[in-house]
Order: structure tokens, then sequence, then C-alpha cells
């Protein structure tokens, strides 16, 4: 069984999505039956609801870190799927799958045993919301298909 430690890897990361104000009167929530109290509950439930969504859409290294994590960390092609779907816009995503059904990728795919994250520097523009990160990551990789299933049980 063969490790490779892969550091070149480049991954630009942008977000397209503008923080947009919305505007919420908490008139719309109260009734003439609302005490003053729940009234502040509604209005304190709106400010964290807004900036849970402002969160949401603001590009930061422990986003971009999470999201490198999962994109690097599987057991074979396309295990990850599922988890790095949330983190890319449908294009983004189709252009994953169809990489993954590429020919060169389905050739290889029973020799690569394992993927694993190592680290990353994250560099994040807050003004364009665009981030570069540089990866390292493992891989483990058999050279003889007859050895695949002993080099996982090891």
């Amino acid at each position: 069984m063969k490790s490779l430690s892969i550091s070149s890897s480049f991954f630009s990361i942008s977000t397209s999505s503008t923080p947009q104000l919305t505007a919420n009167s908490i008139g719309q929530h109260s009734t003439a039956k609302q005490s003053r109290k729940e009234i502040e509950l509604a209005a304190a439930k709106l400010v964290e609801d807004k900036q849970a969504e402002d969160k949401a859409s603001i590009l930061s290294s422990d986003t971009v870190k999470e999201f490198l994590t999962q994109y690097y960390t599987k057991e074979k092609l396309g295990e990850n799927n599922t988890r790095i779907q949330p983190y890319m816009t449908e294009s983004a995503y189709s252009q994953e799958l169809t990489s993954q059904n590429d020919a060169m990728n389905q050739v290889y795919k029973d020799y690569i045993l394992d993927y694993h994250f190592e680290k990353a520097d994250i560099f994040v523009n807050q003004t364009t919301n665009q981030a570069i990160a540089m990866v390292s990551y493992n891989v483990t990789y058999v050279s003889d298909l007859k050895n695949a299933n002993q080099s996982k049980t090891n």
C-alpha cells in the first residue's frame, strides 16, 4: 500500500449571493393580546434569524475549511457527494459529477482506497466574497487490485 501526499491543489470558491436586507415589522407579529414581553421575544427572534441568514451568505475561512474537509475526505470516488452538495452551486455540483464520471477517474477509482484532508492555507477576500486555498491531502492507493481488500483491513 502506498500513500501519496499532495500539497499543490488550489481551490477558488466564490459566493454570488449578496446579503439582502429584509424589513419585518414587529406589528406583523403582534396582536392586541400580545404582551410587551412577547413582542420583544418576537423582535429578538427576527434579529437572530437575520444574523444567521447574514452569516450564511458571508464566506469565512471556517466555512471554506468545512467544505474542503468534506471534499477531500472520502473512501472512494463519489462517496462524499451528499456531503459536498450543500456547499456547491448546481452547476459546480454538476461539473463535479461529470468529472467523477470521466473515463480516467473511472479507470483508477478502484485503486484509490482513501482520500484524507490534511490542511489548507486559506485566503478569503471579504469584499468580493471569494476564497483561494492551497490544500494538502493524502491519497492511499494500491498498485494491484488483489491487494485492495487486504489493504483496507490493515
